[in-house]
């Protein structure tokens, strides 16, 4: 199967995207510091990790940021041309070919928007690096399964390890870098326990997670959908409990992953979440010691963006063993492109 060695290798990814961002920061620099505000751009798993890196972005660089999916652009440019004109439009992509994205930027030079554009691929001299201000080519984080998995985590590292280098906040920095070191035991550690949850009985999945982990937990539930075609949903922590807590029972899971493992609200969630039946992962930095609950940690204590690295392998390592008892063939799913072209 393609798609557990591109699970398995994505640390040695991460490694190599660190040093492209350190031999291409004073060009991201300099692109980024005279910019009015950052537009953040993708689709699909593309438009999930743009979520967290224009929220990563607004929290720590002082600057207007916003996450836009490029299909949405592309049907009402003109309702979005307030936010475009000006701004650095970060395209974060697989393949740099995506029709949505492509066409987007040439309606935007056709209609004199002016802004600057980077583009974040995964492979060399696309159709879209061609057409950048600047591109970071990150080949080595390509996936050639159809569902994306080190490519996931690779765009999303550029953005959290970028933005920490903009801000200068090394303590994040040393974050980022301690789960690429610890990456591969972490993996190992962890995957008996998620083979053995995948086995479980539940035939729906839930993720929760919030700040700038929601959208990177956005494509968690978007692994099930896609990797094991089993339906699933995204929802902030506490956010569950107005309406979507009726649907969560015995055939549940719900990976929750949570930013504190001694904060009472995330654990009185926990607690009901597992009245309600639900098969329950609570990923924190370190153990936790709750009855009924399915532990998993890191092992250390990490800055949010950072936790969002081991956070997002649970979400890929068990939608990929749950694929054994559904029948789904994660490399190619029948229905689904690697990219979309559109007509």
């Amino acid at each position: 199967m393609i798609t557990i060695h591109e699970i398995h290798t994505q640390y040695d990814s991460l490694k190599n995207t660190q040093k492209a961002v350190d031999s291409q920061m004073a060009a991201i620099s300099a692109l980024v510091s005279g910019a009015s505000r950052l537009v953040f751009t993708g689709c699909g798993s593309s438009y999930t990790l743009a979520k967290s890196g224009a929220l990563m972005a607004q929290l720590r660089l002082d600057k207007p940021a916003v996450a836009l999916p490029t299909g949405d652009m592309l049907l009402h440019l003109e309702t979005y041309r307030p936010l475009l004109e000006g701004a650095v439009l970060i395209t974060l992509t697989r393949s740099g070919e995506t029709s949505e994205v492509v066409r987007t930027v040439e309606d935007m030079r056709k209609q004199g928007i002016s802004f600057t554009l980077l583009t974040v691929t995964c492979v060399c001299d696309s159709t879209l690096s061609r057409m950048s201000d600047l591109a970071v080519e990150l080949p080595w984080a390509f996936d050639e399964s159809v569902c994306q998995t080190r490519t996931v985590t690779t765009l999303y590292f550029f953005c959290a390890y970028a933005i920490a280098k903009l801000c200068g906040d090394a303590a994040l920095r040393a974050d980022l870098i301690k789960t690429i070191e610890q990456g591969d035991g972490y993996m190992a550690r962890i995957e008996p326990t998620i083979q053995a949850a995948a086995a479980l009985p539940w035939t729906h999945a839930v993720v929760l997670g919030d700040a700038e982990l929601s959208g990177l937990c956005d494509e968690g539930a978007l692994t099930f959908k896609e990797i094991c075609q089993l339906p699933s949903n995204y929802y902030h922590l506490l956010d569950v409990r107005h309406g979507p807590m009726v649907l969560i029972g015995k055939e549940t899971l719900v990976i929750a992953v949570l930013s504190d493992r001694a904060n009472k609200l995330e654990l009185d969630l926990v607690r009901d979440l597992l009245r309600n039946g639900a098969t329950v992962i609570a990923y924190s930095d370190l153990p936790l010691e709750m009855p009924g609950v399915i532990s998993i940690s890191f092992g250390e204590a990490l800055q949010t963006p950072a936790r969002g690295i081991p956070a997002i392998a649970v979400c890929q390592l068990i939608s990929y063993y749950k694929s054994f008892a559904t029948g789904a063939n994660p490399d190619q799913p029948d229905g689904l492109s690697p990219w979309i072209t559109l007509s």
